[in-house]
């Protein structure tokens, strides 16, 4: 949404403005103010310190980065962030102070000069940076957010949501969104498995079509949100709405009537006095996202660059052993059904789809000699890597699938397309835990993985997976 990336950029640039005024202010107390005679000196002017109030800027912002408090803070009142945001404030402020005048008090205590230890104008310093600090943060991140939300009333920035249930339900959200702009929401229209005659409207918003005709309203009205308000004990109807939009970077809320259907996917998060749930919120935190994707730049780019000589070994030794190129690429679907290229080393003779795309299976007859190595010991995967660096795969994550399999695994395999929530990846929990897939069971126990760590998702188990996956292809345990 236009108005929440507007706010997120408004709410750092108002952060880097606190930092340099809180910093600004305690130079002027403590040099020229005269309030600390011990300290006071005309002459230091703030130019002098310029490096190290960028220094100290950039160390607030990646300690807030990592704090996590430049996430999406729409679904949660201001009190909440007022606290969050001033607990990080008081920790960093409390390290800056101990890395600053560690040794220092150290020295003292060393010395038994207990009373140079917590001096008037120490105390005084570090009340003044934190209080302005905290002051200042918060007061700028309440102001952009004022003007965000006023943007919001006057309807700037809104984006388009689908309630799904033509029904008193969605006439209460329908009413609601209306009366709450702030939230950020534009109704685009109805969705029912009922929709009448075409042209029919609901309360005078449009009735678009049926769940069905999700995939193509999705992207024909730019919508980013979806609200399933029809009342239901079915949880197969829930699983086969997600079916039609799992491939869509959505915003998917439902009312609180239907927590038992899908009862521990919730982030419960209600403000503005909307009683939304959000389903299947993103389970990493912004920083960790960010963390990870740094940590499939740098993996791949190191061990690509180590592997060049046995890649270059590896392709000579495919043109000697069989005809065919040295390297297979296909497309896959990645994350939210974009369409991708994985390349690997051919492990298969040319011929061996000619029938139309096929499971593997144990013993495949269609796999060369050199192929089997290769397969046991991963090195068809090292082209991969290059999938990784450029951003279309991580280093763990689901397996990315051929589209003519995910037409048929969707329609088996409930919540089959959650998969496509999560950028594919060159290892992960199903990868590490089971065999590569030969049957429809194996596909439904692997899904079961992926889901359990789309909910688990974290750099601590990232790195797990990825010790687990170096004993795989020491030992070729699981490999085939």
């Amino acid at each position: 949404m236009l108005a929440r990336k507007f706010e997120k950029y408004l709410i750092f640039v108002s952060d880097v403005v606190s930092f340099n005024v809180a910093f600004a202010l305690i130079f002027w107390m403590r040099y020229q103010s005269g309030l600390f005679p011990d300290s006071l000196d005309p002459e230091r002017h703030f130019g002098h310190f310029s490096r190290v109030a960028f220094i100290l800027s950039l160390v607030w912002i990646a300690y807030f980065f990592i704090s996590g408090l430049y996430r999406d803070w729409y679904l949660q009142s201001r009190a909440v962030q007022l606290l969050v945001v001033s607990k990080e404030i008081a920790t960093g402020c409390l390290i800056i102070f101990a890395v600053t005048t560690g040794s220092d008090i150290l020295e003292q205590i060393q010395e038994h000069k207990l009373n140079h230890v917590f001096t008037w104008s120490r105390a005084a310093s570090f009340l003044s940076y934190w209080g302005t600090f905290l002051i200042s943060v918060n007061g700028f991140r309440m102001l952009s957010q004022s003007l965000v939300r006023s943007l919001l009333r006057k309807g700037v920035g809104l984006d388009r949501v689908l309630i799904l249930g033509a029904t008193d339900a969605g006439l209460q959200m329908q009413k609601e969104l209306a009366d709450v702009p702030e939230m950020g929401w534009k109704l685009a229209g109805y969705v029912d498995e009922n929709p009448g005659p075409k042209g029919r409207e609901y309360h005078g918003a449009p009735v678009l079509g049926k769940y069905a005709d999700l995939p193509e309203l999705i992207p024909k009205h730019k919508v980013g949100g979806i609200i399933i308000s029809h009342e239901s004990a079915s949880h197969n109807e829930i699983i086969r709405i997600l079916s039609h939009v799992a491939e869509f970077p959505l915003s998917i809320f439902i009312v609180p009537d239907l927590y038992d259907v899908a009862s521990g996917h919730f982030k419960t998060s209600a403000v503005h006095g909307i009683t939304l749930k959000v389903l299947f919120p993103e389970h990493m935190p912004a920083w960790e996202a960010k963390l990870k994707r740094l940590m499939d730049i740098v993996i791949s780019a190191v061990v690509l660059a180590a592997a060049l000589p046995l890649m270059l070994l590896t392709a000579i030794i495919i043109k000697l052993d069989s005809k065919g190129p040295v390297f297979y690429s296909q497309e896959r679907i990645g994350l939210y059904g974009k369409r991708i290229r994985v390349h690997k080393f051919r492990t298969m003779r040319t011929d061996a789809e000619l029938g139309g795309p096929q499971w593997a299976t144990a013993g495949d007859t269609r796999v060369t000699r050199l192929g089997r190595i290769m397969r046991r010991s991963r090195i068809d995967e090292l082209p991969q890597l290059w999938c990784i660096l450029i951003g279309d795969m991580s280093l763990v994550g689901p397996r990315p699938e051929r589209q003519h399999f995910i037409n048929q695994l969707k329609h088996e395999v409930p919540l089959y397309l959650r998969r496509l929530k999560m950028k594919p990846g060159l290892t992960g929990w199903a990868q590490v835990k089971h065999r590569y897939d030969t049957s429809i069971d194996d596909v439904k126990t692997k899904v079961m993985f992926d889901l359990w760590y789309f909910e688990n998702m974290s750099l601590s188990l990232d790195l797990y997976i990825l010790l687990r996956t170096v004993w795989v292809v020491l030992t070729g345990h699981g490999a085939r």
